[in-house]
């Protein structure tokens, strides 16, 4: 398949999107964008460049756009454009300048959600959003599309809130969070957040998460179900991949090094306060992955019997998930280290009268064809995006990278 990137130079085209404006406004009452429904027709990336950053997405972002389909337009927030040539030949993409001395990550799923009423279309942000310049986000989006931005007095990240037919489902911790900060009660912020996203509230768990983003183990589907992440299954795929293939899950450790950042013979780079950063230890890792896998895997269990007991069918796709300390501060939480492989955190859609999944690979070949067989399985045709193992060694998949704003 045919790259648009192909070094830190990149051949994208700059267009106007004022074509889009009038398809926004189509949308019944004011109400999230549902994570389920028809055709995806817009959506937000957003691409580092080597000069800016030690996560260098270009070629990730590359996969996403080539990994869509062909209608399907993609808004790429830069924070250094003059690293991104142009030519016309690709009309798919259009940049959206940050102002140069911002630094975003590749994260634009979590700074806003989008909320679409019959006549309007509005991207509502959290109270704060300390991540990097993520929150200049959702400005820089709106100047372009010409929408409301509104500041909201809730504290939320998009990763916890995902968003199903009839209902958005939000993570145990963020109404914790804001049960805390605004001194109210669960079931006061739980109104306020079906007020505030125009959908009932499903809260997911029913204790502090041990995971921090439920979009990387809970996925909605259509007819109320729910798939939920197996880390057991996917604990039980990596070890007999080691049995049968020993060699095969030590290069896929070690190409997860070797290409941490970017390119194989970079080992360390400077951040832009002069601190050196280095590649984590992935080789010989996969062993111990197994065992937090297993460790975690009754509490992915029991939200899989909360959420059937609250009506959905529950179905179960693989993940192998290093351990996670919910409990620790932010510098740790987002420490990198061994691939987060999650097949729950994808893009779905319905084209055409049929299910489709835009599914992360990650270069662990047989868990890789578990998640394809087993989305496969639930009647979805399937259409794997490579190229994840890095950013999944940063904590986030498919969607963490893809945010959509517009449907059909």
């Amino acid at each position: 398949m045919k790259n648009i990137f192909f070094t830190a130079a990149t051949t994208l085209s700059i267009i106007s999107v004022s074509y889009l404006i009038p398809s926004l406004f189509s949308r019944d009452r004011e109400k999230i964008l549902s994570d389920v429904g028809s055709e995806i027709r817009l959506v937000a990336c957003s691409a580092t460049s080597a000069r800016t950053s030690s996560l260098r997405n270009a070629e990730l972002v590359s996969n996403i756009v080539n990994g869509l389909p062909q209608d399907v337009h993609i808004l790429l927030l830069v924070n250094d454009r003059s690293a991104f040539s142009t030519s016309s030949n690709n009309r798919r993409v259009t940049f959206v300048e940050m102002p140069p001395e911002s630094d975003i990550s590749i994260w634009p799923q979590d700074p806003f959600v989008v909320v679409q009423g019959k006549s309007t279309t509005k991207l509502i942000t959290p109270c704060s959003f300390n991540r990097e310049d993520d929150e200049r986000m959702p400005k820089q989006l709106a100047s372009i599309l010409n929408l409301e931005v509104i500041h909201s007095e809730m504290h939320f990240e998009g990763g916890n809130i995902v968003c199903g037919e009839d209902s958005v489902f939000i993570g145990y911790d963020t109404i914790q969070h804001n049960t805390v900060l605004l001194d109210s009660t669960p079931s006061s912020i739980v109104k306020r957040f079906s007020k505030l996203f125009g959908r009932p509230v499903t809260v997911v768990g029913k204790s502090s998460q041990a995971i921090a983003h439920i979009d990387l183990i809970v996925t909605p589907l259509s007819g109320r179900r729910v798939a939920v992440a197996d880390s057991r299954a996917g604990a039980r795929l990596a070890a007999a991949a080691i049995d049968e293939n020993p060699g095969g899950v030590h290069k896929f450790e070690g190409r997860c090094e070797a290409m941490f950042f970017g390119r194989e013979d970079v080992s360390e780079l400077q951040d832009r306060d002069g601190n050196t950063l280095t590649k984590p230890q992935v080789t010989g890792q996969t062993d111990e992955v197994i065992s937090a896998s297993l460790h975690l895997a009754p509490k992915l269990d029991a939200i899989a019997k909360e959420l059937s007991h609250a009506g959905y069918s529950v179905v179960r796709v693989p993940a192998l998930i290093p351990c996670q300390n919910p409990a620790a501060d932010d510098l740790q939480r987002d420490a990198v280290g061994y691939p987060f492989i999650s097949y729950s955190n994808v893009l779905v859609e319905m084209r055409q009268n049929q299910p489709v999944v835009y599914l992360p690979q990650y270069g662990f070949a047989k868990l890789d064809r578990a998640a394809v067989q087993a989305w496969d399985s639930l009647g979805f045709n399937v259409k794997p995006v490579p190229g994840f193992s890095t950013s999944s060694m940063y904590g986030g998949g498919l969607r963490c990278c893809t945010k959509v704003l517009l449907r059909n």
